[in-house]
């Protein structure tokens, strides 16, 4: 099962993003894309990330694909940080009287529905305004490090034979 999870996530991620080393797309322009799709991947807006990310691979004119492969690698931990981003939004901003719980929310939405989703909104705006302090540290940091190790790498990348 191990030789088959691995063989299916080098096909999808590994393979195309040396297929674009290979094709001669600077260092700066895949770690800038790499970066921002792995950021902007990380917004705790499920569902729209795909679309942010096209868009902004688009009106930069960065590498789409390389981007959409970042995005998608780290899908699973956009999943797994969402309610953490709500959390700390609802905490640090304070726009809901209710504590988080998705038994009370399900009860609000039966009794109130357009006062949920209000409520909803504001946590979504609070959750995606800590994504905003927390993905420019995490862009920077990303950029710089795949820089480097793509740098370092994108001659060995370039001529392994695939």
């Amino acid at each position: 099962m191990k030789a088959i999870v691995m063989g299916w996530a080098k096909r999808k991620f590994v393979l195309p993003l040396i297929r674009i080393i290979k094709e001669g797309i600077s260092i700066e322009r895949l770690s800038i894309a790499l970066a921002l799709g792995i950021t902007i991947g990380l917004m705790p807006l499920y569902g729209l990330t795909t679309l942010l990310v096209g868009c902004v691979a688009l009106s930069l004119r960065l590498n789409f694909i390389a981007m959409q492969i970042a995005h998608y690698i780290v899908t699973p931990l956009q999943l797994a940080l969402i309610i953490p981003f709500y959390r700390m939004g609802v905490v640090m901003i304070k726009v809901s009287e209710h504590s988080f719980s998705i038994h009370q929310y399900i009860h609000l939405l039966k009794t109130d529905f357009w006062h949920t989703l209000n409520e909803f909104w504001l946590i979504n705006l609070s959750a995606v305004g800590i994504w905003l302090i927390v993905s420019i540290p995490l862009f920077l940091g990303l950029y710089f490090g795949l820089f480097y190790v793509l740098g370092k790498y994108k001659l060995k990348l370039k001529y392994l034979r695939i």
